[in-house]
């Protein structure tokens, strides 16, 4: 997760960081009937953590010096400072705590990043074909530093239980969640899962249950012995069983798996068929 701000880390940019600290109402870690009740708190920071990502803050056109009472300090430690809380109970001081709180226990892992202007004022307004040559080099210098860190540091995308996702099915976890928010229902991460879990693994099942039918239509040739039909089901069960076993996701219980098999075995049925008729 990169947040971009301009100037220095304000009181003004963490405000506008104040969806963080309703994360909590707005999304739910579990359905109901996996023990989940829209009615109690159960969805506490500890759960979150578990599938928020690093947090990065990138300060543009940074305008301060890094030095905190006359030290030197890391971008790291600038933010660091910045995300400190006050002592007290008052409601000036809990509304400047609260976005900070926030940072901290949903984003246990962050970072900070601060970016000098990359170019002199009389040449922003060209900064897209500029050549790197005509940047400043100190912004040169942070830009190739925080590359480094994003492709070091940005882990896969993982659902519960690490498992990893590819792009199709983040579309599909994000189309879930947009469908839900606009029917005014809040968001559960383990149901969305649940869903998209369904759509790869009925897709998975046609993909398997495809290659074995266009396989065995074109290597079974009329008339055909039994040993040599046998021989080229195994074929082409093993096969479509490891198209499936590549693309399907999270098929707990092997409900999918065993709907492939029972397509399979229909199929090669019908094939047993022809061949008593013939």
């Amino acid at each position: 997760f990169v947040y971009n701000s301009m100037g220095t880390i304000n009181q003004y940019a963490l405000e506008q960081l104040h969806f963080v600290s309703e994360l909590t109402d707005l999304i739910k870690v579990k359905g109901k009937e996996n023990g989940g009740d829209e009615d109690e708190d159960f969805d506490n920071d500890t759960q979150f953590v578990r599938f928020f990502p690093i947090f990065v803050w990138v300060v543009r056109d940074f305008t301060l010096e890094l030095i905190i009472d006359g030290q030197n300090v890391t971008e790291k430690q600038y933010l660091e400072n910045s995300l400190e809380l006050k002592s007290g109970c008052s409601k000036k001081v809990m509304e400047y705590n609260l976005p900070r709180q926030c940072i901290q226990n949903f984003f246990p892992m962050r970072n900070c990043f601060v970016f000098v202007r990359p170019a002199a004022g009389s040449n922003l307004n060209e900064i897209e074909s500029l050549p790197e040559s005509a940047l400043d080099p100190i912004f040169v210098q942070q830009t190739h530093k925080f590359c480094n860190y994003i492709f070091q540091k940005a882990a896969v995308k993982t659902v519960k239980g690490g498992q990893p996702i590819n792009g199709r099915m983040f579309s599909s976890l994000v189309q879930s969640y947009v469908e839900t928010i606009m029917s005014g229902a809040v968001p559960c991460l383990e149901n969305a899962v649940l869903s998209m879990a369904t759509i790869e693994n009925e897709a998975a099942v046609q993909e398997a249950m495809k290659h074995y039918s266009d396989q065995m239509s074109e290597l079974v040739i009329f008339p055909v012995e039994m040993p040599q039909l046998s021989e080229l089901h195994r074929r082409c069960e093993a096969e479509a069983l490891q198209i499936f076993m590549k693309s399907s996701f999270k098929d707990e219980g092997g409900k999918y798996q065993q709907r492939l098999m029972v397509g399979i075995t229909e199929h090669y049925g019908n094939i047993l068929m022809k061949i008593g008729r013939a």
